[in-house]
C-alpha cells in the first residue's frame, strides 16, 4: 500500500475533503505565481509539511551552508539520531556569511549527496511553518525569539542552545527583553549553554532553574579533523606560519582583534623574523593598511569548513585576540572560537584572549591565554620561535586536549539525552 492510501485510510472523509481542498488551492496558487518547485507539490510533500506530527522539529537560518561547520555537524547529527524529525530553514542569515541567498538551493542539493537522510528532512520555510511537533529546537537567541509566537500559538514545548552571538547581548535592552520573553514562556523546557558565564548570567538575572540548564563546554564540530596526524619538525630555521581566522562584522574586525593581529605581524616582521601570516575570513589587504608588509601576508578569504584543513595543516600558530563588548555594548564570543578549535585539531598552537574568564577546561600547557595586546602576543610568539621544542610540546598537548573535548561522544551524547528527556 502506498503512502497516500495509508494516510487516507486513517483520516475521516470530511477531513480528507478539507485537506484536498487546501492542497489543490495551494497547488493552483503556486502554479499561477510560479513560486515553488513543482516537484515538491506531491501528496507526500504536503503530508510531511502539513500533517505529520514530529518528535523533533528544528529551525535554522543558515543550514546546510558549509561555512557554518558547527551547525552542519550538529543538525545532521540530530536529524540522524531522531528518525521522526525535520528541519525548517529560512536562509535569512546568508549575507552574514558573505553568501548569496540564492546559493541556498545549491547547498541543499549538495546535502542530498553528502547526507541523504538529512536532505529528506530539510524543508525551506519560515517560522510560520512551526507546527505539528512534540518538541522544538534551535540555536541562538534571535532564532528562538522569532519562533516564540508560533510555538505559543501551537502549544509546542521547546529547548534551545544559547550560544554567544546570534542576538545574545548581556547589556542591550532589546536583547535582554527577548531573553526574558523566551525564558518566561510556559513552553520553555530547557536551555543548553556552552559557557559558565552564560549559565551564571541567566541564573542570576532570570532565576532560570538549574535543572533546566545543560552546560556543555564547547560546541559540536565536524569530525573530519578529530584524528588528524601531523608530522612536522620544528626548527629555528623554518618559516613560521601564523594565522588568523574569523568572520568580519565590523569595519576593521576590532571585535575579533584583527587590528591587534596586524599590529603583531608588523612588529614581528620588523624584527626580521622568518615568519608568514595567513588570514582567513572576510579580510583583505585593504581592511587595514599593510603597505611595506605585503609579502608577509596571504589572504585566503572565506572558506567552507572542509577547505580549512588543508590550510590549518600548514599553520604553526593561530592567534585569536577577540574582545568582548565591541561589536555591541554587551556582545561577546564563545571561548575559544570555532576556527581556533579546527586549527588546533590540525596541530596549530592557540594564542587566544579570554577577557571574561570563560576557560574552565584547558591548562597552561595546553593553551596560551593573553591580553588583547600586540606587545604581549609578540612576546609569546617569540618564546615559541626561539624554542622549537616548546612549540612542539604546546602543539601536542593542545591537540590531545581539544580532541578529548570536541569529539562527538563528549559534545553530542549529553545534548541528545537532554532533548530526548523533553520529547513527550
Amino acid at each position: 500500500m502506498n503512502l497516500k492510501k495509508s494516510i487516507l485510510n486513517v483520516l475521516s472523509p470530511s477531513l480528507i475533503k478539507k485537506l484536498k481542498a487546501v492542497y489543490y488551492f495551494r497547488y493552483t496558487f503556486n502554479r499561477i505565481n510560479n513560486s515553488i518547485d513543482y516537484n515538491k507539490l506531491t501528496f507526500r510533500y504536503f503530508y510531511y509539511t502539513e500533517l505529520k506530527t514530529f518528535d523533533l522539529l528544528i529551525y535554522d537560518s543558515i543550514f546546510p551552508n558549509l561555512i557554518s561547520g558547527f551547525r552542519f555537524a550538529e543538525f545532521n547529527a540530530l536529524l540522524n539520531e531522531f528518525d521522526n524529525s525535520k528541519i525548517i530553514v529560512n536562509p535569512l542569515d546568508y549575507p552574514f556569511l558573505n553568501q548569496d541567498v540564492r546559493t541556498h538551493q545549491l547547498d541543499i542539493d549538495n546535502l542530498k549527496n553528502t547526507h541523504p537522510k538529512s536532505h529528506k528532512k530539510t524543508f525551506v520555510g519560515t517560522v510560520k511553518n512551526i507546527k505539528n511537533a512534540k518538541l522544538f529546537y534551535c540555536i541562538f537567541l534571535n532564532n528562538i525569539y522569532d519562533s516564540l509566537p508560533f510555538l505559543e500559538k501551537n502549544k509546542i514545548n521547546f529547548i534551545f542552545t544559547l550560544y554567544p552571538g546570534g542576538g545574545f547581548d548581556v547589556k542591550q535592552e532589546l536583547a535582554l527583553k527577548k531573553l526574558k520573553a523566551v525564558l518566561n514562556s510556559k513552553f520553555f523546557k530547557g536551555v543548553i549553554v556552552t559557557q559558565q558565564f552564560t549559565k551564571d548570567f541567566i541564573m542570576k538575572n532570570y532565576n532560570c532553574p538549574e535543572d533546566k540548564i545543560l552546560n556543555v563546554f564547547g560546541c559540536i564540530v565536524p569530525q573530519n579533523s578529530i584524528d588528524t596526524t601531523r608530522v612536522r619538525h620544528y626548527s629555528k630555521e623554518m618559516c613560521l606560519q601564523v594565522c588568523f581566522c574569523a568572520a568580519k562584522y565590523t569595519e576593521i574586525g576590532a571585535d575579533k582583534g584583527y587590528d591587534i593581529f596586524i599590529d603583531t605581524a608588523k612588529i614581528l616582521v620588523s624584527k626580521g623574523y622568518n615568519i608568514h601570516f595567513n588570514v582567513i575570513g572576510g579580510y583583505d589587504e585593504n581592511v587595514i593598511d599593510i603597505t611595506g608588509f605585503d609579502k608577509a601576508f596571504t589572504f585566503h578569504g572565506y572558506k567552507k569548513y572542509e577547505e580549512l584543513q588543508s590550510i590549518f595543516l600548514e599553520q604553526d600558530i593561530i592567534i585569536s585576540p577577540n574582545r568582548p563588548f565591541v561589536l555591541d555594548v554587551g556582545s561577546f564570543d564563545g571561548f575559544p572560537l570555532g576556527a581556533v578549535v579546527e586549527a588546533v585539531l590540525n596541530g596549530a598552537v592557540p594564542i587566544v584572549t579570554d577577557e571574561l574568564k570563560q576557560n574552565s577546561i584547558f591548562k597552561d600547557d595546553e593553551i596560551i591565554i593573553v591580553k588583547p595586546d600586540a606587545a604581549e602576543i609578540v612576546e609569546k610568539v617569540e618564546q615559541l620561535l626561539l624554542n622549537p621544542e616548546l612549540l612542539h610540546l604546546f602543539s601536542k598537548n593542545a591537540q590531545r586536549k581539544f580532541r578529548e573535548i570536541y569529539k562527538e561522544s563528549y559534545q553530542l551524547d549529553k545534548r541528545i539525552d537532554f532533548i530526548k528527556k523533553h520529547i513527550l
